[in-house]
Order: structure tokens, then C-alpha cells, then sequence
């Protein structure tokens, strides 16, 4: 061998710090000069087996750190050890030494600069364990990390990647969230591979996924692309690729079908559609909900106190972690970090920022599943499939209306539970509360537009759905939402001014009356919760 050291000797020393046969087996062929691929080749294990072997190793010497300086370390400690006599018994690592002899493997590189600082990481201990073992253990080519925005599925992503950057040759980290071409990406990423050489860039797709493909056959790689929603289709069902980047759903296919043990790894607030159909015991997905042991971490963090009320706040946010750091920074500028305090004086308060996350993530839908997500804030409690079909309003058959929950899966927006053998689908606190807020202010828009134009066609969401939630409406018994609708309508510009309350009220009266003889399929739910309305206003008016 290389360093001119009896095996038996080898075969002692590394006997005595507990080094196994299949770890010295390792050892012994990378000491003499052979690569980590040459090595996994020889064994018909993987590349990232033969890495954990030679880790075990470093760490029974003692050996610490990152990089491929460990092997040339090794050899130093082993070949002192030996001059120094086969009867040493006391095991004194030497300094380390800058004159190491170079490695025949290749260096290790990563590419971080567009993944985010993470300076704290709390729990989701069992999550970063699950997917240390897809990605170091199992190999697997594919792996999704889905979720609601605010779940902490990036954080996550880039602690693996932290984790992973000794089990790997490249760890490269790319944000989609400019919605990069993939040519232009497939163009990086082989610069990358080929440390910014001067090389012949294939002219087509299929090409520079083919050279990729071969990158990741001679590279153990983790390669990191995180906003992949930002691809993808809004405004219409999930998962669908944006014309111009059709091109993303071949590289998946090709890199979860090939024969290599590199790793893709997808960050995404919506699933793919192809992800689906390509799931295997090489491709899997990791869905982030909202973690209660994440946001205590984040209020233990804050110093905040009232500590019995952090529950009341973590569940009136869904345990979105972000959702708890946005309002966090209210609880401590308005609140003294009092969270007793706020949870008491607010119920459904939303800071802007709040309200672009939750925004975005509710502009991205299409029609058909904007009105199920009105109708689960509207219900409040489990819908059945049965209870849509009764009431939804939209021309949408069976296969359409599966097909539209599905697509709010992908989204991570709605959540299923079963009872007595049925599926039941509702919305999670937070979002229930965001959506409502949205049906309230948007009802009264109309009836505002309503009022000013008397055109009819500015009926929308009271032509398509029922304020009074089916329940008899008394003047002690008002729904919430017709309730919340009524006093917004109350402390707006119509109806403060005890002056201008006839006319606006006269008006919706003669709209109620154009309504009278249409068909029920025409108006729909319109005429009564017009008239419900005038009736609500007119009482709290006269009281």
C-alpha cells in the first residue's frame, strides 16, 4: 500500500478503536489511492455508504472536522503510530499538519449563496431524521418538501443540507422564486459540475439533462430547489406547469428514473401533479403542518410571558411558525411581550405581512376552489362530499369536485378527517379566519357597488352563497358572519349618517323586487340574503 504499512498492523490499530471488517475493508482501499466511486464500484454499495464506512473510522481516531483533509490525517496518524513502533500502545493524535498528502477523490464543493441564513433551528427532530434517512440512507433521487407557507419547510431544508455536506461531493442550493428558465438553470448547475470550466453547453433539453444526469452518476450530489411553486400555473388547479417551463417536468422524470445516487430535493408550498405519478421507493414527500413545539420555542425565545395563554395563541395562528414570528413583533411593540394581554384584546388580528403570505397563497386559486374555500370558512365545521354536492352552486360535476379538493391537498390549505367511513374536509383555524375576513370585506364591496350602480350583476359571492349559514335568523340569534357583515355595513360611509340610512335601504328594497319571479337557478341564494339583510340593518337601526 501506499504508505508502506504491514496490513496486520493496519489490521491491529484499527482493531483496537472497534473499526469493523467492512470499515477497514474501506479503509484499506482508500488509503491506497482509490476514489470513492472506484470504491463503491468495488463493493456494489453507494458512494455515500462507502463515505459513512470511512466516518466511522475518522471519528473511532478522533479525527474531527469537515472535508477531505481527514483521510490525509489518518494517513499521517497511522504511518506516526508505525515509526514510532507496533507496540504503541497509547493512542496521542499529533498536530495537524498543513503538508498532508493530496487526496485522490475528489474536493468537496457546495453552493449555499442563494439558500437563506438560518441562524435558529427548534424541534422537528423526527421530520430532519425522516428525511436524513431518504436522503443519506435510502438514496433516494426525489424528495419533496410541501407545505402551507410559514411551515418552516426551507428552514428544514437547509439544516439537511448543513447536515449533509460530508456525505456528499456537491450540495448546491437554487431559488426558482424568479422563475428561472431551465435552460438558464441547467447551464449553472453544469458550470457548477464543471468548476466554472469553459465547456460545451449541449444545445437542447434533453442533451443537458442527459450531461447532467451524468454529473450526478460521477458526483454524489444534493442539489436544493427551493420556491418551485413559483412554476407553476395560478389561478387554476395545482401542480400544473407554467407554458415556458414545461421543461422542469422532464428533469424530474429523468432524475427520478436514472440510475444514480445523487438527490433532488423540492421545496414547495403546492405539489407538483407529476409528483404523484412518479412516487416510488426512490421518490417521496415530506408535507409540513404547523409544529405547537416550534412556535413555544419562538415565544420561549421572545421572553414573552403569560405563558397559559400560549396555546389560545399558537392555535388561533394553526402553529404556523411564521404566522407566530410575524405576530410576535405586535405582541412586543403594542403588548410589552404580554401575550395574555393580546389574546384577550384580539381575536382575528392579521398583520399585513400576514396578510401577503396568506394572500399570495389564496390568489394562486382557481374558481372552483375559491367557492370550497368560501364554503368551509362559511360551514365552520367538516364538510362531507355530500354536503358540497347539496350546496354548491357552481356548475361542477362529481369528477370536477374531486379533482378541485385534490387540488387543495397539493396546496396543503384544507384538512381531511374521517368519521364513521366518510371523508370530512375543513379548514385549519388560521386560514378559516383569513378566508372569512376576505368573504366579509368582499360581500360588502359588492353591496356597496350594489347600492351606487343598482346593477345586478355586481352580485357575485350573495348570488353564490348563504349568509345565514341555513339557521332561522332572529334578532338574538344572527349568524357570525351575517353578524360581522352587518357591522361592517353599520361603521361604513352609507349607513353612519342616520340621515343617509333610508336611501341606501330603499335601494337594496327595489333590487330585491327586480329579483321577484327570477328563477331559483337565476338568483340563487341572492333574494334571501338581501332581504335577510335589510331586515338585520333595519332592526339594529331602529334600536
Amino acid at each position: 500500500m501506499i504508505l508502506q504499512i504491514p496490513v496486520d498492523y493496519l489490521q491491529s490499530v484499527t482493531s483496537e478503536r472497534g473499526v469493523s471488517d467492512a470499515e477497514l475493508e474501506a479503509l484499506l482501499m482508500a488509503l491506497d489511492g482509490q476514489s470513492t466511486a472506484e470504491i463503491a464500484g468495488q463493493l456494489g454499495i453507494s458512494n455515500i455508504a462507502v463515505r459513512k464506512r470511512l466516518g466511522e473510522v475518522y471519528r473511532k481516531f478522533n479525527i474531527i472536522g469537515r472535508g477531505p483533509g481527514k483521510l490525509a490525517e489518518l494517513r499521517h496518524i497511522v504511518l506516526s503510530m508505525y515509526q514510532g513502533g507496533p507496540t504503541q500502545a497509547v493512542f496521542n493524535p499529533p498536530e495537524r499538519t498543513t503538508t498532508a498528502a493530496p487526496l485522490s477523490s475528489p474536493p468537496r464543493r457546495k453552493d449555499l449563496t442563494e439558500a437563506p441564513d438560518v441562524s435558529n433551528f427548534y424541534g422537528r427532530s423526527q421530520e430532519l431524521k425522516e428525511l436524513d434517512q431518504w436522503v443519506l440512507q435510502d438514496s433516494c433521487r426525489l424528495v419533496g418538501v410541501l407545505g402551507l407557507g410559514g411551515t418552516g419547510k426551507t428552514t428544514l431544508s437547509v439544516q439537511l443540507a448543513k447536515r449533509s455536506e460530508d456525505e456528499f461531493d456537491y450540495v448546491i442550493w437554487r431559488s426558482l422564486r424568479n422563475a428561472p428558465p431551465i435552460q438558464d438553470l441547467l447551464t449553472q448547475l453544469l458550470q457548477t459540475f464543471s468548476n466554472q470550466k469553459k465547456l460545451d453547453i449541449p444545445p437542447d433539453l434533453n442533451s443537458r439533462i442527459s450531461r447532467l444526469i451524468e454529473y450526478l452518476r460521477k458526483n454524489d450530489s444534493l442539489i436544493v430547489f427551493d420556491d418551485f411553486e413559483s412554476i407553476l400555473k395560478s389561478e387554476e388547479l395545482a401542480g400544473q406547469y407554467r407554458k415556458e417551463y414545461e421543461g422542469y417536468r422532464e428533469l424530474l422524470k429523468r432524475i427520478a428514473e436514472a440510475n444514480h445516487n445523487s438527490c433532488l430535493m423540492l421545496i414547495s408550498s403546492e405539489k407538483p401533479a407529476d409528483l404523484a405519478l412518479l412516487q416510488s421507493d426512490k421518490v417521496r414527500t415530506l408535507t409540513l403542518s404547523g409544529s405547537e413545539e416550534v412556535c413555544r420555542e419562538i415565544l420561549k425565545e421572545k421572553n414573552f410571558t403569560g405563558e397559559k395563554a400560549w396555546p389560545t395563541l399558537i392555535d388561533r395562528y394553526g402553529a404556523n411558525p411564521l404566522a407566530i414570528k410575524i405576530i410576535s413583533a405586535t405582541i412586543t411593540e403594542v403588548f410589552q411581550g404580554h401575550v395574555t394581554e393580546f389574546t384577550k384584546d384580539t381575536t382575528s388580528y392579521f398583520a399585513d405581512s400576514l396578510n401577503d403570505l396568506l394572500g399570495a397563497q389564496f390568489g394562486r386559486l382557481s374558481e372552483s376552489e375559491t367557492e370550497i374555500m368560501y364554503w368551509l370558512a362559511l360551514e365552520g365545521e367538516p364538510m362531507s362530499l355530500a354536503t358540497f354536492r347539496d350546496e354548491l352552486v357552481l356548475p361542477i360535476s362529481q369528477s370536477e369536485l374531486l379533482k378541485t379538493l385534490a387540488s387543495l391537498d397539493r396546496r396543503s390549505l384544507i384538512e381531511k378527517t374521517s368519521l364513521s367511513g366518510e371523508t370530512l374536509f375543513s379548514l385549519q383555524p388560521l386560514i378559516m379566519k383569513y378566508i372569512r375576513g376576505r368573504f366579509i370585506e368582499q360581500v360588502c364591496e359588492e353591496i356597496r357597488e350594489l347600492v351606487k350602480t343598482q346593477k345586478l350583476d355586481n352580485l357575485q359571492l350573495l348570488r353564490t352563497h348563504d349568509i345565514t349559514q341555513g339557521v332561522e335568523v332572529k334578532p338574538k340569534n344572527i349568524p357570525p358572519i351575517l353578524k360581522a357583515i352587518k357591522d361592517k355595513l353599520l361603521q361604513s360611509k352609507m349607513f353612519s349618517n342616520p340621515t343617509s340610512v333610508e336611501e341606501p335601504l330603499n335601494i337594496l328594497t327595489q333590487i330585491v323586487g327586480k329579483l321577484d319571479g327570477k328563477s331559483r337557478l337565476e338568483i340563487q341564494y341572492a333574494e334571501d340574503n338581501l332581504n335577510t339583510l335589510i331586515t338585520v340593518l333595519k332592526e339594529d337601526l331602529n334600536s
